[in-house]
């Protein structure tokens, strides 16, 4: 499966609102979580998030970070998806869209359905 595990990583502390529960979803120890989550500060040079007792709050650079990490995991989905086929899949229905923020202020929505790629400017 393509996908990067810090992005992944990254999602899920965010849905979760701690390490330690992101740590209990994904499977893994809450230090792979902070590791995880360093790694990825350490290559963007930026602090993503504000850590205190229990609970996160994302940086600025993490709230603008963020559109990024969704983006590519759904980008990462739609390739494993069209490179590894569900044989049994009988759904075709479009995926979830992806909603882009643009420089001038609009947004873009990006969703697949089939072979097709679909954008739609708002």
């Amino acid at each position: 499966m393509l996908e990067d595990n810090r992005i992944k990583v990254f999602l899920t502390v965010l849905e979760c609102g701690n390490f330690t529960s992101a740590a209990y979803k994904l499977g893994i120890s809450q230090p792979a979580v902070s590791q995880n989550i360093a790694e990825l500060e350490r290559l963007l040079g930026v602090q993503l998030m504000e850590r205190s007792r229990g609970e996160i709050q994302l940086t600025d650079q993490g709230r603008h970070f963020e559109g990024y990490a969704r983006q590519i995991a759904h980008w990462y989905s739609v390739a494993n998806r069209a490179f590894n086929p569900d044989p049994l899949a009988i759904d075709k229905s479009p995926v979830e869209p992806v909603r882009l923020h643009l420089d001038n202020g609009s947004q873009a929505e990006v969703w697949a359905s089939g072979s097709d790629i679909h954008i739609e400017l708002k």
